[in-house]
């Protein structure tokens, strides 16, 4: 065969896996291929009767040499200072490219400008890569050319000068050290290959290279001036597959018409072995996996199987760093590198995580203790704070014993260890650090999390091999190479069998013939491939070496080698592409253009909740009737009004929060809530009226603005003392003061308008604790503030601080803000009332809303008798028609908990904003069940 990107033609040195001869070596170009290519050559000896033979030698090109060359060196055939110190790593060489690049650079522009240092690393040992495998030289502007000067000067951008300058700096590094890149290593050994070094194979097969870059074909021709018979290996059919194209609606379509397909090859051949090829494996795997199990092994979906032998296979595992037991021990690890800042956030999730401490036996605690952590920690705090407050809670009797344990062992042996050590020994210490978090838990492991755990042990001695590039380091650096060495590493857990359907990448190739193929996602965006030529190297130089990536004719040349390969690689081809994704109408690709259709429709099959939902009836039952409320649970339901506002909004509602309890969780914020604050506030405007006896209008009327000032004050300074003290950890001296001045501007002025209500009064109570009984349920109140007139009537107010606020339920059959009216019609029957109304005290606007008997009692505040009035009560005549109907809708409302009438049924979903339980009102299902009823 020949390739398109180097001189080598195999077309008359082909070899088939079986004529090669005992001491052939096969290299292949995926691991995969050649731990496949040894499988089959193993069941080819048993076919044929043997009991012993000599194991097939199939290596990656890396592999092979390494080993051939380590023997050569041991044998003498290399001086030991000819060869180098040290391989670099991936991650070894793009450190060094960082500090070359650190090197090279201004500081200064470093700082002003948006330089992704890691980002240019990555870009520059790419660059460095593609010189020494495509031969690109890039000519010298000082150095005489035949070409004229300014094409020559065009061939060297900024980015090509700077990236030059980088790799002058990376190659001296490297040579004061006597360490080499992999691509440079590769060069060295070719040179050692060429001046004899090394025991060679009589054959040499190549397998699954699509294209041959110009090291691989110096390799080539070194091997054969050395006597190597060097052949490709067969594989493949010998004639084109049958193809078919499928269009589907999108890329889901594709998974799941893939897994119908394979479902159905293997119920007309059980021993069928099929494929199924995605360009861009990574970005539709987890989907593609969920529609093979729901395909081809249903049974999956039990827990307990989870880690079934499946009947599909990926070529492709994921980052280490996303199995879940690695995952938490990267968490744990990231706390000990931050512990003074540690994201409340994070740290709670932890909390819930398994893998690390008492993680069964104190699970339902630490679910208790995330939910205080919640309510009484800023969203940030150090991890001294954190066990101190663990300390506390565990003295308070939540059972966290072990978690306090494991948590006081992390921070000693933290704080044992040194500011900077070696990535070495930073290895052993993150080693200790989760043996005393009590990593990886208390249960056993399943055979899928102790491989990745052993996996992760290993990555983690590889720590050890960044001593000699990084010197010595804080722990924060380590944790973050060790986080970027586990998603560099792909983990797959090793495969049971030989499963009949191969998951693959565009770019892989199967050892064997298939019995039929299903390549997916042909569209033009994705095949061919978009061109991505390297910034740093002049594109035009890269084009002439024809190096990946370089241009759209390059990719479309080698586009069409892997359609070719695939087309042989079984009878039966099947290419589907999606017609939109994400709303954007997408095309075929142009290489499928010429290929018969195939009807979508062939490939469908019923999902497993499809299945089961089809082979029962149904059963709908009405979950809207709760159980009444039992005599012993009136007296102890929780709430206050805000039982019965939720049961008026929605009757739900009212049942999942208050009946059963159920909350959502706190969310921290940094200093004060929308909430604390206003007990504060409250708090204040309490000392104000009535701290040092009871105060009213004409008390305000006498103030200046000087005594006005200091009474506010001295309220402020009172309520902040009081509500410091109450905290976990008191607030800081700096907030505390910018705290008091805005409390300070608020009260004064909320009192400007206080000082404009035309009628006299007096403060007769603040925060005053009122218990009533409605139809047989205890309602707790907590009245704001209750006013007396002079003819003895009294004025009730609510503060609210938050920008919702409305009475326009008042005058309606189910009162959505109960508060007011409940202390109005039921609370304060012993004392006429005269108006109610919320104070809003905010600094965009301060203000009364309410309504009242007779006009001028409050500011803007309408009477019931008012024009104004007819919109919000247009059924309400008199102050005493609108009670009685207080009375009534509130007593209704009240009956209808009791009865335990618990639908989900509101007026507004926007009323629902703030609903706790909002996920428990399943309001998605609810649409769908009305959708549904209505089209009966």
């Amino acid at each position: 065969m020949a390739h398109p990107d180097s001189d080598l033609n195999f077309e008359d040195s082909r070899i088939a896996l079986a004529a090669l001869a005992p001491d052939a070596v096969v290299l292949c170009a995926s691991q995969r291929l050649a731990r496949n290519l040894r499988r089959d050559h193993d069941q080819m000896q048993l076919a044929r009767g043997l009991t012993r033979w000599q194991p097939l030698r199939a290596l990656i090109p890396a592999q092979w040499l390494e080993a051939l060359l380590h023997e050569a060196l041991l044998a003498g055939e290399i001086a030991v200072t000819d060869a180098p110190r040290l391989l670099l790593s991936d991650l070894q060489e793009r450190i060094l490219w960082d500090r070359a690049i650190a090197a090279t650079s201004d500081e200064k522009a470093q700082e002003e400008t948006l330089f992704d240092r890691e980002g240019l690393a990555a870009a520059a040992a790419e660059a460095n890569a593609l010189m020494a495998a495509w031969n690109i030289r890039i000519p010298d502007v000082g150095v005489r050319r035949a070409e004229p000067p300014a094409e020559v000067a065009a061939l060297q951008s900024e980015e090509t000068r700077q990236f030059l300058r980088w790799r002058e700096e990376f190659q001296r590094i490297c040579g004061e050290a006597g360490w080499l890149e992999a691509a440079r290593y590769f060069d060295w050994q070719i040179n050692s290959l060429k001046i004899g070094a090394g025991r060679l194979p009589s054959q040499l097969a190549l397998a699954g290279f699509d294209r041959y870059n110009r090291q691989e074909t110096r390799l080539v021709r070194v091997l054969m001036q050395r006597g190597v018979a060097v052949y490709e290996l067969e594989q493949g059919l010998s004639a084109t597959a049958q193809a078919s194209v499928v269009a589907l609606p999108d890329r889901n379509a594709e998974c799941r018409a893939a897994a119908a397909w394979a479902r159905q090859q293997l119920a007309l051949n059980p021993a069928a072995r099929l494929g199924i090829v995605v360009p861009e494996l990574g970005a539709v795997r987890e989907t593609l996996a969920a529609m093979l199990d729901d395909a081809l092994d249903p049974a999956a979906v039990n827990p307990a199987l989870a880690e079934m032998p499946r009947r599909y296979n990926f070529s492709l595992g994921l980052p280490l760093a996303r199995q879940p037991i690695v995952a938490v021990a990267l968490q744990l690890l990231a706390l000990a590198a931050q512990p003074r800042k540690i994201a409340q956030e994070e740290f709670t999730a932890l909390l819930r995580q398994p893998y690390w401490s008492a993680d069964v036996s104190e699970a339902d605690q630490r679910a208790r203790l995330d939910a205080r952590m919640r309510e009484f920690l800023p969203p940030v705090f150090s991890l001294e704070r954190a066990l101190r407050f663990i300390n506390n809670a565990a003295e308070r009797g939540l059972g966290i014993m072990r978690l306090r344990a494991h948590l006081t062992d992390f921070q000693n042996v933290l704080a044992a260890q040194a500011a900077r050590q070696s990535p070495s020994a930073w290895a052993l210490a993150c080693e200790q650090l989760l043996v005393a978090a009590g990593w990886p838990g208390e249960r056993t492991l399943s055979s899928h999390e102790y491989q990745a755990r052993r996996a992760f042990a290993e990555t983690l001695e590889r720590l050890a091999e960044l001593d000699a590039v990084l010197g010595r380091i804080s722990l924060a650096e380590a944790c973050r190479r060790l986080a970027q060495l586990c998603r560099e590493r792909i983990f797959q857990p090793a495969t049971e069998g030989d499963p009949p359907v191969q998951v693959m990448g565009q770019l892989e190739i199967a050892d064997t013939p298939l019995d039929a193929l299903w390549a997916m996602s042909i569209n033009d965006h994705l095949w061919p491939p978009p061109p991505r030529p390297n910034p740093l190297l002049p594109a035009e130089l890269q084009r002439r070496a024809r190096a990946p990536g370089a241009s759209a004719g390059i990719q479309g040349e080698f586009a069409a080698v892997i359609q070719r390969r695939l087309l042989r690689s079984a009878p039966q081809v099947y290419f589907s592409w999606a017609r939109s994704e994400g709303g954007r109408e997408l095309r075929p690709s142009p290489l499928i253009a010429s290929t018969a259709a195939a009807a979508s429709s062939e490939f469908s099959h019923a999902s497993l909740i499809e299945t089961l939902a089809g082979s029962v009836v149904l059963e709908r039952i009405a979950d809207a009737q709760a159980p009444p409320v039992a005599a012993g649970e009136a007296a102890t339901l929780r709430g206050g009004t805000g039982l019965l506002r939720a049961q008026a909004i929605c009757p739900a509602w009212a049942f999942y929060r208050y009946r059963l309890g159920a909350k959502a969780l706190e969310t921290p914020v940094e200093g004060l809530d929308a909430a604390a604050r206003g007990t504060l506030l409250h708090a204040v405007l309490q000392y104000f009226w009535t701290g040092s006896g009871s105060r009213g209008s004409r008390d305000l009327q006498a103030m200046t603005s000087a005594t006005r000032l200091e009474a506010v004050e001295q309220a402020v300074d009172l309520a902040l003392q009081e509500f410091n003290a109450t905290l976990e950890q008191a607030l800081t001296p700096r907030f505390l003061a910018l705290e008091r001045e805005r409390q300070i501007h608020l009260v004064e002025a909320w009192l400007e308008i206080e000082a404009q209500r035309a009628q006299h009064f007096s403060v007769i109570a603040c925060e005053e604790v009122r218990d009533v009984e409605i139809e047989g349920i205890a309602i707790h109140l907590v009245v704001d503030r209750i006013d007396t007139l002079d003819d003895g009537r009294c004025v009730i107010l609510d503060y609210k601080t938050g920008n919702s606020v409305s009475n326009a339920s008042w005058g309606e059959a189910r009162i959505s803000e109960p508060q007011l009216p409940i202390y109005a019609a039921l609370a304060l029957s012993s004392q006429p009332v005269a108006a109610v109304a919320f104070a809003k005290v905010r600094l965009e606007e301060c203000g009364f809303l309410g309504i009242a008997a007779e006009a001028g009692l409050l500011p803007k505040v309408a009477a019931i008798t008012d024009a104004a009035a007819r919109k919000i009560f247009p059924q309400q005549a008199d102050w005493d028609a609108l009670l009685a109907h207080w009375q009534s809708s509130i007593a209704a409302i009240a009956r209808e908990i009791k009865a335990g009438e618990a639908a989900v049924r509101f007026d507004n979903e926007k009323h629902l904003a703030y609903c706790e339980v909002l996920p428990l009102l399943r309001l998605a299902e609810r649409n769908v069940q009305i959708s549904q009823f209505e089209n009966e």
